[in-house]
C-alpha cells in the first residue's frame, strides 16, 4: 500500500533516527491487555504554540536546543553526542515546533516535534519498520553502533492514532548502551512526533495517555 504523501517526511526523519534495527516489522496493540494508570504523579507542561498539554515525571524541566546541547557535550561520549545532535536536527528540520524537557537527575531526554497533521494507519507503521529494516545494512557500515528492536506496537482509537517503537542502541566497540523511543500521535487534528533518550528503558505509556491535544 502506498503511503501518504503527508507522513513521508516523518517516515524519513524516524528512518535516520531509528535505522540499522534488527527484528521482525510485526505492529502489535499499544496499551493491549494494560491496567489503567491515572494515579501517576507528574508536572504538566504546556506547549504554547500548539495548544498540547503533557504531563511527564517531575524530574523533568524544559530546555532550550543550545542548553541541550552544551549539556550533552559534558555528559556523554564523542559518538552518543554526534548521535543524539544529529537526533535534535532531524526533529528540529521537521516542518512544526521542536521542544525539548530533559531530567538531569537520572539522565533521560524527551524530545517532542509538532507535525503537520497526518492520520497513520497500520499498514503505514508495518511499512515504517519496513524501510527502516531495508536501511539497516547501510546505517552499520557507517556507524559504530547497532540498534535492537525490542518492541513496536500501533494503535487507533476513534479519532486517534498511536505508533510507538523501542529499540536498544549499544556501541560496537565498548560495553555502553541506552535505549530510543519513538511515538508518532495524530488526535484531535494535531500530530506530533515524541523522542526518548534513556539509559534504562522507561515505559512512557501513561505519561503519553495523559497528554490533551
Amino acid at each position: 500500500m502506498i503511503l501518504k504523501k503527508a507522513i513521508v517526511p516523518i517516515i524519513l526523519c524516524l528512518v535516520v533516527v531509528l535505522q540499522s534495527c534488527k527484528g521482525d516489522i510485526k505492529v502489535d496493540s499499544i496499551f493491549e491487555n494494560e491496567a489503567p494508570k491515572n494515579n501517576i504523579i507528574g508536572k504538566k507542561h504546556f506547549l504554547e504554540e500548539d495548544g498540547i498539554q503533557l504531563q511527564l515525571p517531575e524530574e523533568f524541566e524544559r530546555y532550550s536546543a543550545a542548553k541541550y546541547e552544551r549539556l550533552l557535550d559534558s555528559l556523554v561520549s564523542k559518538k552518543e553526542f554526534e548521535l543524539e545532535r544529529e537526533r535534535l536536527r532531524n526533529m528540529r528540520n521537521l516542518e512544526g515546533n521542536n521542544y525539548i524537557y530533559f531530567a538531569p537527575d537520572i539522565n533521560i531526554t524527551y524530545m517532542i516535534n509538532t507535525i503537520p497533521y497526518a492520520p497513520i494507519r497500520k499498514q503505514d507503521a508495518q511499512k515504517l519498520l519496513g524501510i527502516i529494516r531495508q536501511n539497516q545494512n547501510i546505517a552499520s557500515k557507517n556507524s559504530n553502533v547497532e540498534y535492537t528492536k525490542i518492541t513496536a506496537k500501533y494503535r487507533s482509537l476513534t479519532g486517534a492514532q498511536i505508533f510507538k517503537a523501542i529499540f536498544k542502541v549499544d556501541e560496537k566497540k565498548g560495553d555502553r548502551f541506552f535505549y530510543q523511543q519513538a511515538y508518532f500521535i495524530s488526535s484531535n487534528q494535531k500530530s506530533v512526533l515524541i523522542n526518548i533518550s534513556s539509559p534504562v528503558d522507561v515505559d512512557f505509556d501513561p505519561y503519553i495517555e495523559k497528554m490533551i491535544f
